[in-house]
């Protein structure tokens, strides 16, 4: 917490806070009035506001009745008189962090502050909890770079990758980490009505439900070409009108949009509007899949067998080698949402302290269907990814075509796992 707004009607006494906490190292703005402090608020973010509860036209109560609706993320404390005790108790129902009764040493101020920014910090913390970005590729890493950097600011982002690769995830901890994790987060389909997103006379959409939070949409490349104009008033001023009304409505939610497409190509074809794109591309996220993830897989398994191993009440252990295997070879088309929902499966139906095959395969569909399959299958089971591959290319004669087609994965990977492991490959015979 750095930046402190300082409100009092009082001179002296405005201008002495502001001035001890200055060189506390904070960096303070002042508002003699709440008038003045609401034009601020409206257009400065500030971690902190300290008001003083009575002054004239808007008390420090409707100050902070306001924050509330346009800076929801913004903490409050309420500076008062000791006859004036209730109305601060009451200031605390309506959410203000702390208040400071007069007369009050400075240092009172600074512990205040310091339980909120303590508070703050193990809220964050427990929310992130079950939000974990498994970063060990170098990828990854700079994924988790990014979501931080991103939280920090208030600009649109578009995320774009195929299902399952984790988008919506990193939407929730951008939020999660902004000054906006105590506004709400909204994700809506853009298959939904418009209703749904913008309203309608009798009832509030997503847009307004995210004021002050964020408001993710999914699936951006759906939205209607109707649509698609309203969003991009919305960007462009900050207002919108629900459904069949006249009325204009303002919002202060931060949108993320994702796509499993490629916006610039739909954009090329005009099936996307050129300056949406551009106002939703501010920040660009590219989450990568599984299959170019390799040193992410054995961390992620090992996180949702802790996590699907604990949720069933199991103490399950371990994954047997031989699925591991496999897994570092399978391509992931589902990506970390079908890993995911593989051990789920396998934690609910082990019985022991080992995820093996038997549990991993457990539904028709899972099984190879051919004895090409079948022979790509017994082989990942019994050996490392080395061996394998060695075997594949001699059973192959060395083209990597085929050996790639057995193994279940494209040419690209199998060079990339043949630089990973060493293997020069073999001559391909010439037919």
């Amino acid at each position: 917490m750095t930046s402190i707004l300082v409100v009092d009607d009082q001179k002296a006494q405005r201008k002495n806070l502001a001035f001890y906490l200055k060189s506390q190292g904070y960096e303070v703005d002042t508002a003699e009035s709440g008038e003045e402090a609401l034009g601020k608020l409206e257009s400065t973010h500030f971690d902190l506001v300290i008001s003083d509860l009575k002054m004239e036209t808007i008390s420090g109560m409707d100050l902070l009745r306001q924050c509330r609706k346009i800076r929801p993320s913004t903490q409050f404390i309420i500076i008062t008189g000791f006859g004036s005790i209730p109305l601060a108790v009451d200031s605390m129902r309506e959410g203000a962090a702390d208040f400071i009764i007069k007369p009050f040493e400075y240092s009172a101020i600074l512990n205040a502050i310091y339980r909120i920014q303590k508070s703050r910090q193990i809220k964050i913390a427990g929310s992130n909890d079950s939000l974990q970005l498994i970063a060990q590729s170098s990828k990854m890493k700079e994924i988790a770079d990014l979501a931080t950097k991103a939280a920090s600011s208030d600009v649109t982002i578009l995320i774009e990758g195929e299902i399952g690769t984790g988008k919506e995830l990193f939407a929730r901890l951008v939020h999660n980490q902004s000054q906006r994790c105590r506004g709400s987060l909204k994700i809506v389909d853009c298959t939904e009505s418009e209703q749904e997103i913008f309203g309608s006379d009798g009832a509030n959409g997503a847009l307004s439900l995210a004021n002050g939070g964020t408001l993710v949409l999914r699936d951006i490349e759906r939205l209607s070409q109707k649509l698609q104009a309203r969003l991009l008033r919305y960007l462009r001023d900050g207002v919108f009108a629900p459904e069949d009304s006249a009325t204009i409505q303002k919002s202060n939610a931060r949108i993320i949009a994702t796509t499993t497409k490629s916006l610039r190509q739909l954009v090329s074809s005009h099936a996307f509007r050129e300056d949406l794109y551009y106002l939703l591309n501010v920040m660009p996220v590219y989450m990568p899949p599984l299959r170019l993830r390799d040193d992410d897989i054995v961390p992620l398994v090992k996180h949702f067998l802790n996590k699907y191993s604990a949720q069933n009440q199991k103490e399950i252990k371990a994954v047997a080698p031989d699925v591991i295997t496999w897994m570092t070879s399978y391509e992931w088309p589902g990506n970390v949402r079908e890993m995911e929902n593989i051990i789920a499966r396998a934690c609910t139906l082990a019985t022991g302290d080992t995820l093996d095959e038997s549990l991993i395969f457990t539904l028709p569909q899972d099984r190879p269907e051919n004895k090409e399959e079948t022979a790509y299958l017994n082989i990942t089971l019994k050996d490392n990814q080395r061996t394998l591959i060695l075997k594949a290319l001699k059973q192959n004669d060395g083209n990597y075509s085929r050996t790639a087609s057995q193994l279940g994965i494209s040419r690209t990977t199998l060079w990339r796992r043949m630089k990973r492991f060493r293997i020069e490959g073999l001559p391909v015979e010439s037919h």
